[in-house]
């Protein structure tokens, strides 16, 4: 329902709403990529940006060097986010908590010290521009289509994953390791295959999110990127399914709004990621899941 709703207002959403509805979306998607691994699998990733940049530099150089249509380089970008993640992800998954957290930003900040010193191929800090898709998706409304339809795609992918016997393994493998691994889970093998989907879909994330903005620069690969993911999460409800998404939008509008009166908007974003912390640990979409249950209880009466 809520995507038939999305569809539904696209046409009567302006060029600036367009745009806006458009990375909402992207960075839910990122954010949900991250929840992934965060929530089910228990693993804090402070290197989501590696995926999210290595994506968005696929798309870039297939269509500004080998002059790629824009659509045909989305598999590309899925295939090249998974190699990455397979080798920072075999070289990180046996490590656990800090040292683990801390070896994939080392990876991320490795990847964006490579982009943004190496001109003669990523163009370094003067990013790749005019990436603007040709034909239909040049155009703000095909282009919001379709970034919604990839976000429809891998939230379906995700909830499936979710409930299939895979997601249960994960959540066992995050609640108690050993145990998980005594009855015969294997935990390098699922963490390392959660950690190459999270990888694919931040790739995917960072190719629309290129794409959206018709350029791509270093700031992809660095760790404020993978911050962004991580309070997104937080503010919406890592435990609520949709929560990353929620906090997504509520991450951009807070930014946006601000941004429009004063260049501190980082401060009110961390003021809400504070209270948000203290007051509702469970976020934001946990207080309206709250609410609802609440609501139902009221209407069903007290119990006889």
């Amino acid at each position: 329902m809520l995507f038939l709703l999305l569809g539904f207002l696209g046409p009567f959403l302006s060029e600036y709403g367009l745009k806006l509805a458009s990375e909402a979306l992207i960075l839910g998607l990122y954010a949900m990529a991250f929840n992934l691994l965060f929530h089910q699998a228990g693993l804090l990733s402070f290197g989501q940006a590696a995926f999210f940049g290595v994506g968005a530099y696929t798309m870039a150089l297939l269509v500004s060097r080998a002059t790629w249509p824009f659509l045909l380089t989305l598999p590309a970008v899925l295939l090249l986010s998974a190699l990455v993640a397979l080798l920072i992800g075999f070289l990180s998954i046996r490590l656990t908590r800090i040292y683990f957290t801390m070896l994939t930003l080392a990876f991320a900040q490795l990847l964006f010290a490579v982009a943004h010193k190496w001109y003669a191929f990523t163009g370094g800090d003067n990013g790749i521009t005019d990436l603007r898709p040709e034909g239909l998706f040049g155009s703000s409304l095909p282009f919001y289509y379709l970034v919604l339809v990839a976000f429809s795609l891998s939230l379906a992918f995700l909830a499936s994953l979710y409930r299939s016997p895979f997601g249960y393994a994960l959540r066992s493998l995050r609640d108690n390791r050993a145990r998980a691994e005594s009855v015969g889970i294997s935990g390098v093998g699922h963490l390392l295959l959660a950690f190459i989907l999270a990888g694919m879909l931040s790739g995917l994330a960072g190719a629309l999110q290129g794409a959206l903005q018709r350029s791509v620069f270093p700031d992809y690969l660095f760790w404020t990127r993978s911050a962004e993911a991580i309070i997104a999460t937080i503010l919406g409800g890592s435990g609520v399914f949709l929560g990353p998404a929620v906090g997504a939008t509520a991450f951009l509008l807070v930014r946006v709004v601000v941004q429009a009166q004063t260049e501190y908007w980082p401060f009110f974003v961390g003021a809400l990621l504070l209270l948000t912390v203290f007051f509702f640990p469970t976020g934001l979409a946990g207080i309206w899941n709250a609410v609802v249950g609440r609501l139902a209880e009221v209407r069903r009466g007290p119990a006889r």
